[in-house]
C-alpha cells in the first residue's frame, strides 16, 4: 500500500502555465481524462508519474493528447464565463463568473425536511403521512425549490451564456432537476458540464466563493510512492 502524497494548487495563470511545459515535455505520455479534467503523465517505461486536474472553468480536454498544445494555445488568460450551482436539500447556491469574479449570485432555501429526522421530503413522496399539512408544505417546497433553481440559471443562459456548468448535487436531487416543471438550460449529456470534486458545506453566499477558488485552481497529485 502506497504512503499518502500531498496534492500542490496552482492559481489559474500558474496551471497554464504549467500545462503549456507538459505540452513541451518529450519525457512524458500523457493521457486525457475529460470527465474528470484531468491529465495523467506516464513516463517512457510505463509508469505513473503524477495527475494534473486543471482549473474546471477551462474548456474541455480534448480527447486525443495529440492536440494538447493547440488546445493549450487557445485557452484564455482568464476564465470564460462560467456557472457554479450548489444544491443541497433545502438549500441551494447559484453564482454566475466572469474572469473569475462573481457577477451574480443567487441563494435558495427552502423547507424540505422534517425537523426530526432531517431528511428531505421527496423520500417521503410514497410513504405515509404525506396528507398532514407539514408534508404538504414540504412537497409544495420541493417543487418550487428547484424551478427557482432553473429559472435563475435559464434567467443567466438567455443573458450570458456560460462556457461551463460545474455542479455539486447527489444524484437523486440532479435528477429532481430534470424533472421539474421549469426545464434547466441544460441536457443531462450537456458538455459544459462539468461534476465539482469537493465536499462542499451548506450552500450559501461565502460556501460558494470557497467552492469557487478550489475550483479556479489547478491540482497536481502524484503518484503514489510504493512503501520501502
Amino acid at each position: 500500500m502506497g504512503s499518502p502524497v500531498e496534492s500542490t494548487r496552482f492559481s489559474y495563470e500558474a496551471s497554464l502555465k504549467y500545462l503549456h511545459q507538459l505540452t513541451m515535455s518529450q519525457d512524458l505520455r500523457l493521457e486525457t481524462n475529460i470527465p474528470k479534467q484531468m491529465i495523467t503523465a506516464w513516463s517512457p517505461g510505463g509508469e505513473k508519474q503524477f495527475d494534473f486536474r486543471l482549473p474546471l472553468p477551462c474548456p474541455p480536454l480534448p480527447e486525443t493528447p495529440g492536440k494538447l498544445a493547440i488546445y493549450t494555445a487557445n485557452l484564455p488568460e482568464a476564465p470564460p464565463p462560467y456557472v457554479m450551482a450548489l444544491v443541497q436539500a433545502g438549500a441551494a447556491a447559484l453564482g454566475y463568473f466572469e474572469e473569475g469574479e462573481v457577477v451574480a449570485h443567487k441563494a435558495i432555501k427552502k423547507y424540505m425536511k422534517r425537523q426530526k429526522q432531517g431528511k428531505a421530503q421527496i423520500n417521503y413522496l410514497n410513504t405515509r403521512g404525506k396528507s398532514k399539512a407539514g408534508s404538504r408544505i414540504r412537497l409544495a417546497n420541493t417543487i418550487t425549490f428547484f424551478e427557482e433553481i432553473n429559472e435563475r440559471l435559464s434567467d443567466w443562459e438567455k443573458k450570458h451564456p456560460p462556457q461551463r456548468i460545474l455542479y455539486s448535487c447527489t444524484a437523486r436531487l440532479w435528477g429532481m432537476i430534470f424533472q421539474s416543471k421549469v426545464t434547466p438550460p441544460f441536457t443531462k449529456k450537456d458538455p459544459r458540464l462539468v461534476r465539482i470534486p469537493r465536499d462542499v458545506h451548506i450552500p450559501c453566499h461565502e460556501e460558494l466563493l470557497r467552492i469557487d477558488e478550489l475550483c479556479r485552481s489547478g491540482w497536481l497529485y502524484p503518484a503514489e510512492q510504493p512503501e520501502k
